[in-house]
């Protein structure tokens, strides 16, 4: 006969170890660690490119003044001054604007013309 009582209390027990090593591994319970790639500076203007997400990534670039710095999770203290997603379904990425506190990610379709996203520069 299955027990189901036994099996709800290996999958609570399961759960609980699985957060307290996320916590301990960045210190403060961050389930899902961010990559953050500090990618150019310029004027005290820095551009980053952050992946976060479990299965299903989210890639945005932002720009911080003053160079933000990091935990282990990929968190920071400092807010950006822009953000822009990153939507590979767009096409392939050309270059990265910055107007004024708006960031502009150009598309491209012609592979010549694309850079990969850690390859990215300020462009004003």
């Amino acid at each position: 006969m299955f027990n189901t009582a036994m099996l709800s209390s290996r999958l609570l027990v399961l759960a609980v170890v699985t957060l307290a090593s996320a916590e301990a591994s960045c210190g403060r319970g961050c389930l899902i660690i961010d990559q953050a790639y500090l990618l150019d500076t310029r004027d005290d203007l820095y551009l980053v490119y952050r992946v976060t997400g479990f299965q299903d990534k989210v890639e945005f670039f932002e720009v911080y003044r003053g160079k933000p710095a990091f935990d282990s999770c990929g968190s920071t203290e400092s807010s950006p001054i822009a953000t822009a997603f990153y939507e590979r379904n767009a096409g392939l990425l050309k270059k990265v604007e910055l107007h004024d506190n708006r960031l502009e990610i150009i598309y491209t379709h012609d592979p010549s013309e694309s850079i990969e996203p850690r390859k990215a520069r300020l462009s004003q």
